[in-house]
């Protein structure tokens, strides 16, 4: 909080990640009530869980952009006024005839929109590391996360209400989204002169000869990525867990849409729920630092949020309690919300300015490589008869469990601690 309060150019990032945040759920939820609303209703929501994957794998390409962008700030306000304009082609596109075709338009036009968020997001990571000092860089990401997931879960209830208000007027929402990422854009442009200040300081290639192609610059970060054995870890493990876990938000929405048993008035406002619970969960791991997790590593951290996603599995497999799947999305929240900021922020100590939109996107990528094959996998199980989703659960759970497992050993005999 303290760095929000007193320094101008790292509370322009929040305030700038607030309105995106704003946008962002406020169109989930309801892209995904709209979904649901679909003839092709379980096709639609597996569709739309599996193209939110894809901006997170190819997002190695913006990174690599963004290491070689000289006036990153004038690339993020690039990107909010792109995604202003898409939003507002999308509000017009959401009002036609419901149909196949135009539902895969609209899925392209939202994956594209995250793409580009993405891309901001690498850019405004050096600017970040020069803006807070590293003993306050914890705090500050966590902050940030803890903020922007409090506008989550705040906006995936508005977003709930707002589309039952508006009589399914989903144009106009699209609209609403579109204003909060101007508003985005502007706060940057408010505050060029503090990101202009920071920029010579950067580690930019400025001089074009000297940029290296992609697959050399890839090749570079993949062998720093390599020689870092804490890095290597935390890969190894991300790899395993998005193999499943990526399928798990599609495999809730098809939860709960596959069962009225759970609804509470409708599918949204139960969707809403969730969302907002696993929202409070990270919003609480995040900003909560002093709590019994306080001196638990990295490896502890991602021991017990597998366990978590096990009991989480199981509360779907029983399918009878909405209060109880909740409570286990809330656990699983907040375990998320102190493993994320953690790991984004030994990232960033560790790689340099000149690498880091790279190596963090990379590290993306190497993390999501598994989440195509997971949402095939999982998502394809559960469009297959009445029990496939409490089959894709069952394996869901097989898969949290084998990887607690696998995490255990290695905490027990490599002294298991992934330093941060």
């Amino acid at each position: 909080m303290h760095s929000y309060l007193t320094n101008h150019g790292f509370r322009a990032l929040v305030n700038a990640a607030i309105f995106n945040a704003i946008g962002s759920s406020l169109f989930n939820i309801v892209f995904i009530i709209y979904a649901g609303n679909l003839s092709f209703k379980t096709l639609a929501v597996s569709l739309v869980s599996f193209t939110n994957d894809i901006p997170s794998i190819i997002d190695v390409f913006s990174g690599y952009w963004a290491d070689n962008v000289h006036h990153k700030y004038l690339g993020m306000i690039f990107s909010r006024i792109s995604q202003f304009g898409l939003f507002v082609g999308l509000a017009g596109l959401i009002g036609l005839k419901r149909s196949l075709p135009i539902f895969i338009v609209l899925l392209t036009i939202n994956m594209i929109s995250d793409s580009l968020g993405l891309f901001a997001d690498s850019l405004s990571l050096p600017l970040l590391r020069h803006l807070v000092a590293n003993d306050e860089l914890n705090n500050a990401i966590g902050l940030e996360s803890g903020v922007t997931s409090t506008i989550r879960m705040a906006f995936q209830g508005v977003g709930a209400t707002l589309i039952v208000w508006l009589n399914d007027n989903y144009s106009l929402v699209g609209f609403i989204n579109a204003v909060t990422f101007l508003i985005a854009a502007v706060i940057v442009w408010q505050y060029r002169q503090t990101f202009m200040s920071i920029e010579p300081h950067l580690k930019v290639n400025q001089i074009a000869q000297k940029r290296k192609p992609m697959i050399a610059s890839l090749l570079v970060t993949g062998k720093l990525i390599y020689s870092n054995k804490r890095l290597m870890a935390i890969v190894r493990f991300g790899f395993l867990i998005n193999l499943y876990a990526a399928p798990a938000d599609g495999l809730i929405n098809l939860g709960i849409l596959n069962n009225p048993v759970l609804w509470i008035g409708s599918f949204g406002n139960s969707v809403a729920l969730v969302n907002i619970s696993f929202s409070l969960g990270s919003i609480l791991g995040a900003v909560y630092q002093n709590d019994f997790l306080a001196k638990t590593k990295i490896m502890g951290l991602i021991i017990l949020t597998n366990v978590a996603f096990v009991f989480l599995a199981f509360a779907f497999w029983a399918g009878r309690s909405i209060l109880l799947i909740i409570a286990m999305v809330l656990i699983t929240g907040y375990l998320l919300g102190k493993l994320n900021p953690r790991t984004t922020a030994l990232f960033v100590k560790v790689i340099p300015d000149d690498q880091l939109g790279a190596a963090m996107s990379f590290l993306g990528m190497l993390f999501m490589l598994g989440a195509p094959v997971g949402d095939v996998v999982f998502l394809t199980i559960a469009n297959i008869g009445k029990q496939g989703t409490k089959y894709s659960w069952g394996l869901f759970a097989v898969c949290a469990g084998l990887t607690a497992l696998a995490a255990t050993l290695r905490y027990v005999f490599r002294g298991g601690n992934v330093e941060d």
